[in-house]
């Protein structure tokens, strides 16, 4: 049985830019979509919208956007997302969100149009919170195919709600089959790096994939038990429908590739935050609590999928160091771009051998 290939994507505001081009190279190196080289995506923020984009059609083509194109919706568009608002209060802004959802709706609608989830090229798996339910929300397609009247959502709907990012946009409120309505932020503020809900999920792709070849395909179960949810909203249970897990003869077979957005260098000192108080700590703490998040969970994949004994690798991270002059996630002016995709063209010449034994595993 050939291994489930996952790519992940790290939250980062305009700096996404940067693995939305290490995945051109890819594309570039191989001849192929990224979404007919990986059987399932994950993202959260601006990593939720690359991989919602990567599995919508281009108007232009009738295909799956390419990543180049997605990389210019940051190129071209970061000004229009990044729209700043036109008064402040006054303490520096704090009572307002910075940015105007309308930019970002805009750009989403423009480029994922009518898109549904239960459409999508590949297996997804974009993240969000909701704030009310005050639980994690997640967007998965295969939900969304085997209960489209519940689970099944616009593409650009996914893509607002996984990036709207406290202080940065507004919630996303929209209406919900199951529960009245949602009201999502950012997947980021619990899971900046998805890379281990993705591996939860391919489990599950293992297991119907493993169903699937013995039984044929399994149908929603219509008496799951709302009591036993482990979806974190309601009533929604991921496990109504799949086979009950079955080991195989060895363990199941995974291919990682997490891309970050870069790791920030900025330092905080000592003598300046002793003396911080709520305002001073607003943007340093989203700061370290994103980069924190992505680094531990990269941690604990590097145990959950090691090398095996001959050598091959099953799990690849490229997330290169940030310097700081461009680590604002906001920061969209022509100069700071200019500097992302130097990051980014960097990057991949480093990492160029790295990313040849990914192509390689990848068109295996």
């Amino acid at each position: 049985m050939s291994p489930i290939k996952i790519l992940s994507i790290d939250g980062g505001g305009i700096r996404g830019v940067i693995p939305a081009l290490i995945l051109s190279e890819i594309e570039k190196r191989t001849g192929k979509k990224i979404t007919e080289l990986f059987d399932l995506l994950a993202g959260t923020s601006t990593g939720g919208i690359i991989a919602v984009g990567l599995n919508v059609n281009d108007p232009e083509t009738g295909a799956a956007y390419s990543a180049q194109k997605i990389a210019g919706l940051y190129e071209l568009n970061g000004k229009t997302i990044f729209k700043k608002r036109s008064f402040f209060s006054s303490v520096g802004g704090l009572a307002e969100e910075a940015f105007q959802h309308e930019g970002l709706e805009e750009v989403l609608k423009s480029y994922f149009g009518d898109a549904e989830l239960k459409d999508s090229h590949s297996a997804l798996l974009v993240t969000s919170y909701d704030i009310e339910q005050r639980k994690p929300f997640y967007f998965l397609s295969r939900e969304a195919r085997m209960k489209p009247d519940t689970e099944n959502f616009l593409m650009r709907d996914i893509a607002r709600s996984t990036s709207a990012a406290p202080t940065y946009f507004e919630p996303h409120w929209m209406p919900w089959a199951e529960n009245g309505h949602l009201t999502l932020v950012d997947g980021g503020v619990f899971a900046n790096n998805p890379s281990v809900l993705a591996y939860t999920e391919a489990i599950n792709l293992m297991r119907l994939r493993e169903f699937e070849n013995s039984f044929g395909e399994p149908q929603p179960a219509e008496d799951a038990n709302p009591a036993e949810s482990r979806s974190g909203v309601g009533s929604r249970d991921f496990t109504a429908g799949l086979p009950e897990y079955m080991a195989p003869d060895q363990a199941p077979d995974f291919f990682m590739v997490s891309l970050g957005t870069g790791q920030a260098c900025r330092p905080y000192p000592y003598e300046k935050a002793k003396g911080w108080g709520m305002v001073q700590w607003v943007q340093p703490i989203i700061d370290i609590l994103m980069q924190g998040v992505s680094e531990s969970v990269h941690y604990q994949m590097q145990y959950l999928l090691p090398p095996t004994r001959d050598g091959r690798q099953h799990y690849y991270r490229i997330n290169p160091a940030m310097p700081e002059s461009c680590s604002e996630m906001s920061n969209v002016s022509e100069e700071n771009m200019k500097a992302l995709q130097g990051v980014a063209r960097e990057v991949i010449e480093q990492e160029s051998g790295t990313i040849d034994a990914i192509c390689q595993v990848l068109l295996s």
